[in-house]
């Protein structure tokens, strides 16, 4: 069995390992990092339904098969096949199917200081970051530029072109990033700036990125920002969204998520992001992006 044949034969294992026992149609999404502040996420979700939550990346997703649904800012959306999904960073959402047959999606995953540094090659005289303020979008151009991206990104394919692979990929890159900035963001300069929020709601974001291994209660936070643990709440979902518990239940998420992209155990992952046990991670990484932490594991190429 050659090289090629093996890892179709492996990742055919990986997925098959996703399908319930119930016999219910089975989730399967599959994560890996593309490069340093990229990451690449597909799925195909029959009956999953995300809770609400945000990412600290720009999300820019091609929705191949079946529709999703899900709100944002106020306002409900479906995306369809051959539609785009875009998500500025920490923008709450929740996703769900909106098709019998559920959605199969790929979605880019791209930090903002990575992004924004591709767009100042376009245009050195913005400043600030793009902002997208239409979260589903109709370019089948753009769509099939996207998927492209995705397959040049994609771990076995890498250097399945030789020599010129690294330089079509980037290269491919830099024309996604022109075309969804020139395109599709709000018109510049551009004024977006992650973590703007009140200065006491900073303040309390700062403190639980510091303390994911803790059990820090609202006493905690009301101390830092000097407000009333009632007043407290209000602000702070007014700037996030969210509530403060939900919001640091879901940082220790996403950096449990890092901690396994880099090989972290499960056990590690855990112990380093405050949950009690594995079984605890498991419950809500599994309700978060609807696989456990041993499939996310699975899923990634080595």
């Amino acid at each position: 069995m050659n090289s090629a044949a093996r890892q179709n034969t492996a990742a055919q294992r990986r997925q098959t390992s996703s399908r319930p026992a119930t016999g219910r149609p089975r989730e399967i999404a599959r994560h890996w990092r593309a490069a340093d502040g990229i990451d690449m996420f597909e799925a195909d979700y029959k009956n999953f339904s995300f809770p609400k939550h945000s990412h600290d990346y720009y999300a820019f997703g091609t929705v191949l098969n079946g529709a999703e649904q899900f709100t944002t800012r106020g306002t409900n959306y479906v995306a369809a096949r051959g539609q785009l999904l875009m998500m500025n960073p920490m923008q709450v959402h929740d996703g769900s199917p909106a098709s019998e047959d559920g959605y199969q999606y790929q979605i880019m995953f791209i930090d903002p200081k990575v992004f924004s540094d591709l767009v100042t090659e376009l245009s050195p005289k913005n400043s600030g970051l793009p902002f997208f303020g239409s979260c589903v979008v109709n370019d089948p151009e753009l769509h099939l530029q996207l998927q492209g991206l995705h397959r040049l990104f994609r771990p076995n394919d890498h250097g399945s072109n030789g020599s010129n692979s690294l330089l079509e990929r980037d290269s491919q890159l830099l024309y996604s990033a022109a075309r969804l900035a020139l395109r599709h963001a709000d018109a510049p300069p551009y004024l977006y700036q992650p973590g703007s929020e009140d200065k006491r709601v900073r303040a309390v974001i700062d403190y639980m990125a510091a303390h994911l291994d803790a059990n820090i209660s609202l006493d905690d936070l009301a101390m830092i920002t000097g407000l009333s643990r009632f007043h407290l709440l209000r602000v702070f979902r007014a700037a996030t969204g969210l509530p403060p518990h939900t919001y640091f239940n879901h940082m220790r998420l996403r950096r449990a998520k890092r901690l396994l992209f880099d090989g972290a155990s499960i056990a590690d992952a855990a112990a380093a992001t405050g949950f009690a046990d594995q079984s605890h991670l498991n419950r809500h990484f599994k309700a978060m992006w609807g696989v456990s932490p041993g499939a996310f594991i699975a899923s990634l190429d080595p």
